[in-house]
């Protein structure tokens, strides 16, 4: 990768960065909105919940359009109005009108990740898009790391509604460099393939469907965990509430530095083959997490980060191979696709992971096991559809 590259690929990381704090910044704040907002257990899983659903419905409609326009000029508008949605989040006062504007910011927020992939491969060469891909997913983690213990400590320093604000500045921020240093994405428009064309030829390529399950399937556990953890762990584990930026801090501080060296081993070794690894060893901290009960700070924060690093780590050499199951011409229509669903198998992991645990009077969870065995038994099973795959762009 030349310099530019490396540039590029860091800016995009920004905009991964920003996208994926809003949609993460309620659940570690959830036991301050939940009590403010007199939201129980359901309603919460709902108010989480919508946000993919909507962004489900997005990425089915930009289908039709995501593959006609430049990409850099796409990603501007579908930013620009994300931004909108933050800071509605932000200005809302009730539970009816929080889950308006966390619909509205799914619906454009939800779009950017499949746009930023498909930038992704249409940059990178193929023998590259191992550490291209663990620099931009980078952004996952600096979200954890850096993002959601200052969205943590601004909320616990002023209220819940402030890191919604900061992060509309950081977005105004991160818009005008990608205005400025992005160049043009336009060279899959040099052909007379309709972007549509790709709900009906996915049905009839096995790879391309198999790329669908696989992303369903290696995200379907982890989001039946993640967006309750910050509450188990205060309630069951023993953490305060203003001990979550450390678990939140570690984890995304060394996930931030692993990533883009789990994308090197992926181009050196096998993006396959370092899957398998990275995908075992998130087994481990995938059941220790979910079966944890009171312990010292220092355990929780050794098993919490192993659980970042591990679980968000696999999702790179997995992607790397899913994105090069689609030509140039249609890898905006196949990629909004696959975040379509990415978004819906989130959006009813967490519905399901309602439904399977039980929150008690004193905010302890019951059955949170459960959820981490369905983790575990979906992660195995991704490794199988996986090595099924094969890259042909």
């Amino acid at each position: 990768m030349t310099k530019k590259q490396v540039l590029w690929m860091i800016i995009l990381a920004a905009v991964v960065f920003t996208n994926i704090l809003e949609s993460m910044i309620l659940m570690p704040l959830s036991p301050t909105i939940k009590a403010e907002l007199s939201m129980d257990e359901k309603q919460w899983g709902l108010a989480i919940s919508v946000y993919l659903f909507s962004a489900f419905i997005a990425g089915i409609g930009s289908i039709f359009v995501i593959d006609r326009f430049d990409r850099k000029r796409f990603l501007i508008t579908q930013y620009a109005l994300f931004i909108i949605g933050t800071l509605l989040c932000g200005l809302a006062t009730s539970y009816e009108f929080l889950l308006f504007a966390r619909i509205m910011a799914g619906f454009f927020g939800g779009v950017i990740g499949a746009i930023v992939m498909s930038i992704v491969g249409d940059l990178i060469r193929p023998e590259h898009r191992g550490k291209a891909t663990g620099i931009v997913m980078a952004g996952f983690s600096s979200a954890a790391g850096l993002g959601i213990p200052l969205g943590l400590w601004l909320g616990h320093t002023w209220n819940w509604h402030m890191p919604f604000f900061f992060l509309v500045g950081l977005s105004m921020i991160t818009l005008i460099l990608l205005v400025i240093y992005l160049p043009d994405v336009n060279k899959h428009l040099g052909t007379e393939h309709k972007s549509y064309m790709i709900l009906k030829t996915v049905w009839k390529n096995s790879n391309q469907i198999k790329g669908l399950l696989f992303t369903s399937t290696i995200l379907f556990g982890q989001f039946a965990i993640i967006p309750y953890l910050a509450d188990f762990m205060v309630h069951n584990v023993g953490l305060k509430e203003d001990q979550l930026v450390w678990m939140y801090f570690f984890g995304g501080i060394l996930t931030f530095i692993t990533n883009p060296y789990i994308g090197y081993l992926a181009d050196k070794y096998g993006q396959l083959r370092v899957f398998f690894v990275v995908m075992s060893i998130s087994l481990i901290p995938l059941a220790i997490i979910t079966n944890m009960g009171v312990n010292p700070l220092p355990i929780i924060l050794i098993v919490t980060t192993a659980f970042f690093i591990f679980a968000g780590g696999r999702n790179i050499p997995g992607t790397a191979i899913v994105m090069g199951t689609a030509a140039p011409h249609e890898r905006g229509g196949y990629m909004s696709i696959r975040s379509a669903f990415q978004q819906f198998a989130s959006g009813f992991a967490v519905i399901l992971g309602s439904w399977l645990i039980t929150q008690q009077k004193d905010g302890s969870y019951l059955h949170f096991e459960y959820v981490g065995y369905l983790a575990i038994g979906t992660s195995i099973l991704s490794y199988f559809l996986l090595k099924t795959i094969k890259q042909q762009f």
